[in-house]
């Protein structure tokens, strides 16, 4: 029929059901269907609306893939997973970076133990990141996602063929803290090997048993199979919290009496420890003024909603999708006394951050609750066509709080032998251990290290001083984007 229609150089006429549609729609052009002169094979066959634009033709997504591994994650090349990661303490060289000894296990040691079964399980993490170059598994630096592999070992949670592939026991992690960060609710999850009378709870104390004193497994939860504690994150959470010293209106005049004093000084470690103490001696009895603290939360406010983030990160254009973050919610609470100084705690809540986005934006708010700034000149930041350099508050006063998974929750209900990833009901016994660590051990770490070391009075001499040459704090982070 089709050769017969050819022969009488007539039109092909196509009849449609129904359900096919005669026009097809794109985002940006409508094409009507026509149909062909077969005596003609060069008419055209379609007609465009749009003045006769052209779809510009997708990048393959294969390849954009393929190029983001080669610019973020040499290592997790085909031909680079086939040894393990330089970072782990499967490493040999790393081991002996670190003076740490490894116990052998063997396979034939492997075949005597009873039949294990992999399950897939979340773990929810606390830990002091005063002692680690940040959370991601790192070459020559002592990382939290390598001591926790090298717990995982040492219990015999991993087979030892996939000691030092983290790809191979299915490794993810909610967000990656920068150096210096702490976390309440670091979540990852990993498929692990359990004996069959093996339960959660003594997983959990065995790890507990072999980590370091500052890193702490709060709670093991079992979880789907295709789980990623990554991808399925809903939002997140930190804290930063501020000690109103440094709003003080004497700041700037004592740091001026210090500079006549010692000049030039190291800009890394500007200010001596008899000099720390002096400051704070002389401001710790400062307390923030409701205008000050009325202006901190209008600062904080201005960054909720959706923005252009490129100048609260490091080498992000304005242009590119990903300096785009939606802000839920940036509060100031009232302020709180710690061994006589007064802090002001303030929380974010996200859906992901960018690297140093949160620390960068506290101290766009600092500089201007101190006066250092405007308001105007803050917001104008969040627009496209602004740059404005701005510098890194300290990590000391950041840490990760919570982390949701409200969509994994609704989801998996159909499975009803798996327990909710929900660690903010206050009668659970994994609130208790979250609440603990956050009161006894982050917040005490946090107020113990600034009376120590004096971070936030070192943070505004630079900023008073030597802004023009110091060194940036974002050439020797270990972190990484989107927290």
């Amino acid at each position: 029929m089709f050769s017969r229609y050819c022969r009488q150089n007539l039109p092909l006429l196509i009849f449609k059901s129904p359900k096919t549609p005669l026009f097809q729609q794109s985002p940006r052009t409508t094409t009507l269907l026509t149909f062909r002169n077969m005596s003609d094979p060069t008419a055209p066959t379609t007609k465009k609306r749009d003045g006769g634009k052209k779809e510009p033709r997708p990048k393959n997504k294969r390849k954009k893939a393929d190029d983001h591994i080669k610019r973020n994650h040499t290592w997790q090349l085909d031909e680079n997973r086939k040894v393990v990661h330089p970072g782990s303490y499967a490493n040999p060289a790393f081991c002996q970076l670190f003076n740490v000894t490894l116990p052998c296990y063997s396979n034939d040691d492997s075949s005597q133990q009873p039949a294990t079964s992999k399950k897939k399980v979340a773990f929810l993490l606390g830990y002091l990141g005063t002692a680690y170059s940040g959370f991601q598994i790192n070459e020559g630096q002592r990382t939290l996602q390598a001591e926790f592999e090298l717990a995982l070992y040492k219990c015999r949670l991993l087979d030892p063929r996939n000691f030092g592939f983290p790809h191979k026991y299915g490794w993810s992690i909610s967000g990656r803290t920068d150096k210096g960060v702490h976390a309440c609710a670091q979540v990852c999850s990993a498929k692990i090997e359990l004996l069959p009378e093996q339960t959660l709870e003594q997983v959990l104390h065995a790890l507990n048993a072999v980590l370091p004193n500052d890193f702490r497994v709060l709670d093991i939860v079992r979880a789907t199979r295709n789980f990623c504690a990554h991808t399925q994150r809903d939002q997140v959470r930190y804290q930063y919290m501020i000690p109103s010293l440094v709003f003080s209106p004497q700041m700037k005049p004592l740091l001026q009496q210090m500079m006549a004093h010692k000049e030039p000084r190291p800009p890394n470690n500007p200010l001596t420890r008899d000099e720390i103490a002096q400051l704070q001696e002389a401001l710790q009895s400062y307390r923030l003024t409701p205008v000050q603290l009325n202006l901190l939360k209008e600062c904080l406010a201005s960054y909720e909603g959706t923005h252009s983030f490129h100048n609260f990160t490091k080498g992000v254009p304005p242009t590119e999708a990903r300096a785009t973050r939606y802000i839920l919610s940036f509060t100031a609470d009232e302020p709180v006394l710690h061994n006589g100084v007064e802090w002001i705690p303030t929380q974010v809540l996200g859906q992901s951050f960018l690297l140093h986005q949160i620390r960068k934006m506290v101290s766009m708010a600092m500089q201007v609750t101190r006066g250092a700034s405007s308001l105007d000149t803050l917001r104008q930041a969040l627009t496209k066509d602004c740059r404005v350099k701005v510098d890194v508050a300290p990590a000391q006063g950041l840490y990760l709080d919570v982390s949701y998974y409200t969509g994994y929750n609704r989801r998996k209900q159909e499975n009803p032998d798996l327990d909710d990833m929900d660690w903010t009901r206050s009668e659970e016994p994994a609130y208790q251990r979250w609440k603990d660590f956050k009161d006894n051990v982050v917040m005490k770490h946090v107020i113990e290290e600034e009376a120590k070391e004096g971070n936030f009075l070192k943070y505004l001499f630079l900023q008073e001083y030597y802004t023009e040459l110091s060194k940036d704090p974002e050439e020797s982070d270990g972190g990484a984007e989107d927290k």
